[in-house]
């Protein structure tokens, strides 16, 4: 008698303490979709420098390939990832994503995130200027007598 009146007794206190819990109103609109990890986000990541660079793939053991000037669309499975760029095998550039799901257009549609390669070409000079070379005189022989 004792144990069905504990079981009823617990069977009430949780019924009441999972209806004092408000679920979430359907009808109100949220600010911002939920950001979940296991769940794929992708987005765009734009290489702006003169190089061709790599990118390690998180579905497989590939490696992504990006032209010079170029971009490609990248899947992540968490909601913020760190990705190390490679030119040549050696670590180039890091990028740290963070995924907000359709808040970046481009190209007429909708990425959770974008990201830019960009590499500083030179020191001192832009790209495209080179430095002025010196000009030599030139210092004539005279004829020997």
């Amino acid at each position: 008698m004792r144990i069905m009146a504990l079981i009823i007794g617990i069977m009430l206190v949780a019924g009441g303490v999972a209806g004092a819990i408000d679920p979430p109103s359907q009808g109100a609109p949220q600010a911002r979709p939920e950001v979940q990890d296991g769940v794929p986000y992708t987005g765009i990541i734009k290489n702006k420098t003169r190089y061709e660079v790599s990118i390690p793939s998180e579905n497989s053991d590939g490696t992504l390939l990006i032209p010079p000037n170029g971009w490609i669309e990248y899947i992540i499975w968490t909601h913020q990832s760190d990705v190390t760029v490679y030119y040549d095998g050696k670590p180039f550039y890091c990028l740290k994503l963070s995924a907000a799901p359709g808040e970046y257009p481009f190209m007429c549609s909708k990425y959770d995130f974008m990201a830019e390669i960009v590499k500083p070409e030179g020191a001192g000079y832009q790209t495209g200027k080179y430095k002025p070379m010196k000009k030599r005189k030139r210092i004539k022989k005279q004829p020997e007598c």
